[in-house]
């Protein structure tokens, strides 16, 4: 009787079905077909991709070098040392591929990826007051 009480808790609710392409990390989720991650019903956040990381003057010089993408972005810090995060927000295939690509082909050690993230908040120092 135990084991099927447990099962049962371990088992939880049944996950919602998510459409393919839908999920919370897809890089490009389809309004027409995908809830939004954030809707204040004045600003309606899609999708949400980390792309760069890197110094925040090097976020800053990735957000200059490619506004010609025209692509709503955020540089978000860490906080005690000098790691930011260069995010693209409600890309679509277009505006997505011309941040990457330039990413790739002017700043290819920018990249973002869970290991460089790791890496860089490992080595970098604390920042000063």
């Amino acid at each position: 009787m135990i084991s099927l009480l447990a099962l049962a808790l371990v088992a939880g609710d049944p996950q919602p079905d998510i459409v393919p392409g839908c999920e919370p990390d897809a890089p490009i989720r389809d309004p027409a077909v995908c809830k939004p991650l954030y809707d204040d019903g004045t600003y309606v956040i899609q999708n949400v991709e980390s792309v760069a990381v890197g110094t925040k003057e090097e976020m800053k010089r990735v957000r200059e070098m490619t506004r010609h993408c025209e692509l709503a972005n955020r540089i978000d810090g860490v906080g005690a040392v000098d790691v930011s995060v260069y995010d693209i927000v409600n890309a679509d295939t277009v505006s997505r591929a011309c941040v990457i690509g330039w990413i790739n082909e002017n700043a290819p050690n920018l990249a973002f990826s869970e290991e460089k993230y790791k890496q860089r908040l490992k080595d970098a120092p604390l920042l000063e007051d």
